[in-house]
């Protein structure tokens, strides 16, 4: 199994980016996530994290426009990596084989054990719930986690995203107590029960019940 490469603490830049611009950004993004482990966004000024970071208020705006844009940033990168880590892995093979399914999982628990201080805080419940949806469902949506298990026609737009909903907020919450217990199982046990819980609830439905209406 390909072992998923770090996401690196900071943004990625592009290349054009000075090493002054970098340092800076990197460096006021650390300084939110030591925030964000206190307190929630709404209660973190611009002034607090500037002083936090040891940057003038003139220099933050050159780069964000508030405290909202500089986290989407985070967010943004955040996926983006586990977007490049999940790519690593045969999307055709996956369609049909679970097992694949099941080491897909494992790569990606072990990408939030490397890179635990910044998840630490994007995972936990205080923290910006659209964020984690979309993490999820990134994994999942690589994963085929959508074509595990037919539904039929009449199932496919009710019970289909249903079941996948769950099987999204489950992860979540599974993976908010994995990281508050400061990563006590492993990455292999962790993948292995976000399987085994999200699997049968994407199965295909029971047979519907005729008197069963909309």
């Amino acid at each position: 199994m390909t072992t998923p490469p770090q996401m690196p603490p900071h943004h990625t830049p592009p290349l054009t980016e000075s090493r002054k611009t970098r340092y800076t950004r990197a460096t006021l993004q650390d300084a939110l996530m030591e925030l964000l482990a206190r307190k929630p966004l709404a209660k973190i000024s611009v002034k607090e994290l500037c002083a936090r970071a040891d940057v003038n208020r003139s220099t933050f705006y050159a780069h964000y426009a508030n405290t909202e844009d500089l986290l989407g940033d985070i967010e943004r990168s955040t996926l983006d990596w586990v977007g490049e880590t999940l790519a690593t892995v045969n999307r055709a093979t996956m369609a049909d084989d679970q097992e694949a399914i099941r080491q897909v999982l494992e790569q990606v628990c072990a990408y939030i054990r490397s890179n635990h201080n910044h998840l630490q805080v994007l995972m936990s419940p205080q923290a910006d719930l659209g964020f984690q949806q979309d993490l999820i469902g990134l994994i999942y949506g690589f994963s085929g986690f959508r074509g595990v298990g037919q539904v039929d026609e009449d199932d496919a737009d009710e019970d289909a995203s249903m079941r996948f909903h769950f099987a999204v907020s489950g992860s979540i919450g599974l993976i908010q107590y994995w990281l508050s217990t400061d990563l006590a199982a492993s990455s292999a046990s962790v993948a292995s029960t976000i399987y085994t819980m999200s699997v049968p609830s994407l199965a295909p439905a029971l047979p519907r019940d005729p008197s069963r209406t909309r």
